[in-house]
């Protein structure tokens, strides 16, 4: 019983009509008293309450808050988004947003990690002890001052930031955190530096700026970068060689991470430069995820990025839903019957590359009528496995087979 959640989303189902709702939300915040009268007695460590449109319970959300002070938690979670929200367009500021953390709050001095989402008049600088945070997360709400903190914050391990605006001071992140997160951030600049010399899992979503890494981690863990939010690639951008050499350069400075996680749109993106090949240089990542359509106009993203994982052991494509509508079966003269026959091979397939992770590769209900697009799979045995090796493959061809019945599965 040290650690405390009352969520929500426990509790009610989003579907439900509008009576059924209101009524489960009733019978969760009645559960959240009873429970926290029960323990007033009792070390609390962590506490989370999270609960979306939650201006009618505000003296219940105030005594909870009060109860968590009043055990001094180490970490805290304060939760009022809408489980609705997609973006920072969902949100309406002065409408949407009821909650203010108390004084209390920024007076404790215990707190070692800290959630913040969808507050009003937030202001990290108020904490009477910025030193004692190893975690902080934000979300979906206005957030200033936040250079300021990570100055201050000497032992932060872990931030993310998530769909926030009006962040005016944040053009440098520094600090020894150790994981770094941002996610489809209204920042009102285009530039902005790195100095992460300890960082092990670096992940951005969003807006491509220009990206200066002054210094990260020669060993980091994981890179991931989706840049989904800008849509389908448009071909009649006028910047679209400067967004490729953007895109270069930031892989150039991540390209120590042994696990690349990369979008669709970077696929489309980075072979718009003028040079790709002589651009980006070889990058040590040993997992590549590729988040891909598998349509024409991402296969030369596709090879590039082959060509400059020399010490690739193991690739993932994570297939994203097909478009609505498919613009083309081609691309720039590519024929996707054809674009893979070539003879064409990579330093990592010849010496490195174990293993091959296709998700989602057949999808119900896609093709024509209610069945499956794809009609077969060919699976072609390299020269010197042993009988245990084949024997394996096999298996797994057969369970292929079985559970795609519209599917012919071969091998050789």
């Amino acid at each position: 019983l040290h650690n405390v959640s009352f969520k929500e989303s426990d509790f009610v189902n989003p579907t439900l009509d509008e009576t059924s709702w209101i009524s489960a939300r009733h019978a969760f915040i009645n559960y959240a008293c009873q429970w926290v009268d029960r323990i007033q007695d009792q070390d609390v460590e962590s506490f989370e309450i999270s609960i979306s449109r939650p201006s009618i319970y505000m003296s219940v959300i105030e005594s909870l808050i009060a109860f968590a002070v009043g055990k001094q938690v180490k970490k805290l979670i304060l939760d009022f988004s809408k489980p609705i929200w997609k973006t920072t367009r969902d949100v309406h500021e002065y409408l949407d947003f009821t909650v203010e953390v108390p004084e209390s709050v920024y007076n404790l001095t215990s707190l070692e990690s800290l959630t913040v989402n969808a507050c009003k008049m937030f202001d990290p600088l108020r904490f009477k002890d910025m030193g004692i945070f190893k975690s902080l997360s934000f979300g979906y709400m206005r957030l200033e001052n936040l250079e300021s903190l990570l100055s201050k914050a000497s032992r932060l391990e872990s931030l993310s930031v998530s769909e926030c605006w009006g962040v005016l001071d944040f053009k440098k992140i520094a600090g020894n955190m150790r994981e770094v997160a941002f996610k489809n951030c209204d920042f009102p600049w285009t530039t902005c530096s790195f100095n992460l010399p300890k960082v092990d899992i670096f992940k951005y979503s969003g807006d491509i700026f220009c990206f200066h890494f002054e210094r990260m981690n020669p060993n980091m863990k994981e890179v991931h970068l989706d840049f989904g939010v800008l849509g389908e690639y448009d071909d009649d951008l006028d910047d679209k060689n400067v967004q490729a050499l953007a895109l270069c350069d930031m892989l150039n400075s991540l390209r120590s991470a042994k696990t690349l996680k990369v979008c669709s749109y970077l696929l489309q993106a980075i072979h718009e430069s003028d040079h790709p090949m002589h651009m980006l240089r070889p990058v040590k990542t040993q997992h590549l995820v590729l988040k891909t359509k598998l349509e024409p106009r991402e296969f030369h993203g596709i090879r590039l990025f082959l060509e400059k994982c020399p010490d690739l052991e193991s690739l993932t494509f994570d297939m994203l839903p097909p478009s609505p509508i498919t613009k083309f079966t081609s691309y720039e003269g590519i024929d996707p019957r054809v674009y893979w026959l070539y003879n064409i091979t990579y330093n990592c397939m010849r010496k490195t590359l174990k293993t091959v992770v296709l998700k989602y590769l057949i999808r119900s209900g896609s093709g024509r009528g209610s069945g499956p697009v794809l009609e077969r799979v060919e699976i072609y045995l390299s020269n010197g496995l042993d009988e245990s090796q084949k024997m394996y493959a096999y298996e797994g061809a057969e369970m292929l087979q079985r559970i795609s019945e519209d599917v012919q599965v071969s091998w050789a």
